[in-house]
C-alpha cells in the first residue's frame, strides 16, 4: 500500500516553506485564516501537518501569501523534484 503524501519528506518541506513565508511576512495564524475565511484550526492543522492541502485550498492560501500561482506551483515543484531526484539515484543503484 502506498504512503500518503500527507506523510512524505515532500509535502513537510513544502508545508514547512508555507509555515515560512508566513511568519517572515509577519502574518499570524489567526489573522491568514481570517483572511482566508477559515477556521484559524484549519491552517493550524495544515502546518502541523495532520491536515491535507488541496490543490484549490494551496493556491488561496498562497495568493494571500502574496505569490502568483505559477510561482506557487514553482514552490510545490522545487519540494517535489530533489525527492525525485534522490529516487531516481536510488533506482540506478
Amino acid at each position: 500500500m502506498a504512503t500518503k503524501t500527507i506523510y512524505s519528506a515532500q509535502y513537510k518541506q513544502l508545508i514547512q516553506r508555507l509555515r515560512v513565508l508566513r511568519e517572515e511576512k509577519g502574518i499570524t495564524q489567526t489573522a491568514l485564516s481570517k483572511e482566508l475565511g477559515w477556521p484559524q484550526q484549519r491552517l493550524s492543522a495544515i502546518e502541523a501537518g495532520a491536515r491535507r492541502l488541496d490543490v484549490m485550498e494551496f493556491l488561496h492560501l498562497t495568493s494571500r501569501l502574496g505569490l502568483a500561482p505559477v510561482d506557487a506551483i514553482g514552490m510545490a515543484v522545487q519540494a517535489y523534484e530533489p525527492a525525485t531526484k534522490d529516487l531516481a539515484a536510488r533506482r540506478k543503484k
